[in-house]
């Protein structure tokens, strides 16, 4: 059989956590939440219930019905170790509590608790990228939601939702704003390629990374002759800077030659849209004894080296496995099905909100062990709680 993981005894031991202290300082973290019920009416404050939600998806809880277990089942065992005197909120409180609280709030939460934490994160490449619910997707109605990633630390830094017949661009000033991203470079996907949201980055102090497609065909047909140009000399010329990788795993090779150029004087749009580099990323992936040739291109407004452009160019997809895989592999998000008022966009943050508070505390234990060990080990949940509300407070 194979060994289990044990979880870490800095999680099992209590002794240096102050409980009465997690108590008052989950009150006062979340005692300014906008609630949208009477107060009057309501038998649990919101801060609690948010403290029930959170540990539920702490303790792989994916649904509502799931939470609502949880708080059966271990709200008695909360209330102990907190001192709280609480009853156990049903089904529908949660579900109204999660339905009807405006998302705004618990974005402020996520901002709040990474407050102490962006530092090094302008250090790291940003990325932008969207994700369809798609569980309550349909023809007529599109949940979309954009999200701006940490790549190294893996930390979900916003979400926001796309509204209803729009497209995941116009989100993006609302995604930055309260956000200090000078100096930071931010990678985006061939969507984000139209000068109104790219210069929107470069007013906010950041520099972008963009992939350039059809959708700008000016502009790729001119930066495809000049490398094609480029590609038939073998980038002799001294304007060219190139970079050669080679990838071997899960039975693919895949070799990429990048090349980078930040002559662009003959680019009649280099000052309208700030570019200062253009990369060509020229890749061969052999598998199954088939092969695939590709070549892809992208615009920067910053100088660099063709290696870090290879770095953050790869880097970009860092977004998928780790996150959009993440939350439709271990929290089942394309599989819900919960639709009404907030409550898709609401759990869509507690998911991230989840993520991030295990990356941060136990970055070095995989999501579905973390949210196991919180089912089974009730002091590994303490230990996450006391971690994130002791420092916050």
């Amino acid at each position: 059989m194979p060994k289990r993981k044990n979880v870490d005894k800095e999680y099992q031991d209590l002794v240096n956590v102050d409980l009465q202290a997690l108590k008052e300082n989950v009150q006062n973290f979340l005692s300014d939440f906008p609630d949208p019920r009477i107060e009057l009416r309501c038998l649990y404050p919101s801060w609690y219930l948010i403290l029930i939600i959170l540990c539920g998806y702490l303790s792989n809880c994916n649904t509502v019905a799931d939470i609502a277990y949880f708080a059966a089942s271990r709200g008695s065992w909360l209330n102990l170790s907190l001192g709280l005197n609480f009853g156990i909120p049903s089904y529908d409180t949660i579900w109204w509590f999660m339905s009807r609280v405006k998302p705004e709030g618990l974005k402020n939460l996520m901002s709040q608790w990474l407050a102490s934490i962006p530092s090094d994160l302008k250090d790291q490449l940003l990325i932008v990228d969207g994700k369809r619910l798609r569980g309550v997707s349909n023809n007529e109605h599109i949940s979309h939601i954009v999200e701006l990633f940490a790549a190294e630390s893996k930390l979900v830094i916003k979400q926001e939702r796309v509204a209803d017949k729009s497209c995941e661009r116009k989100a993006l000033p609302q995604l930055l704003r309260g956000i200090d991203v000078r100096g930071a470079i931010i990678s985006f996907d061939a969507h984000f390629t139209y000068h109104k949201e790219l210069q929107y980055v470069l007013n906010e102090g950041a520099d972008y990374l963009v992939g350039i497609k059809g959708n700008q065909g000016n502009l790729e047909a001119e930066v495809r002759n000049y490398f094609n140009q480029a590609h038939a000399i073998h980038y002799e010329s001294e304007e060219f800077q190139c970079h050669s990788s080679l990838d071997k795993g899960h039975g693919r090779i895949e070799s990429r030659h990048i090349c980078v150029t930040h002559d662009l004087d003959w680019l009649r749009q280099k000052n309208e849209w700030g570019l200062k580099s253009l990369i060509e990323v020229r890749s061969e992936r052999a598998f199954s004894g088939k092969t695939e040739n590709s070549v892809r291109y992208y615009g920067c407004s910053r100088c660099a080296t063709a290696e870090q452009f290879s770095d953050w160019i790869r880097g970009h997809w860092a977004i998928e496995n780790p996150l959009h895989h993440v939350v439709d592999v271990v929290f089942k998000e394309d599989a819900s099905l919960a639709n009404v008022g907030h409550i898709a966009e609401n759990m869509s943050i507690f998911r991230r909100l989840t993520m991030n508070v295990i990356r941060t505390f136990d970055p070095k234990r995989g999501m579905a062990d973390a949210r196991r060990g919180a089912t089974y080990e009730p002091n590994y949940l303490l230990g996450l709680l006391s971690r994130l509300f002791l420092i916050k407070c």
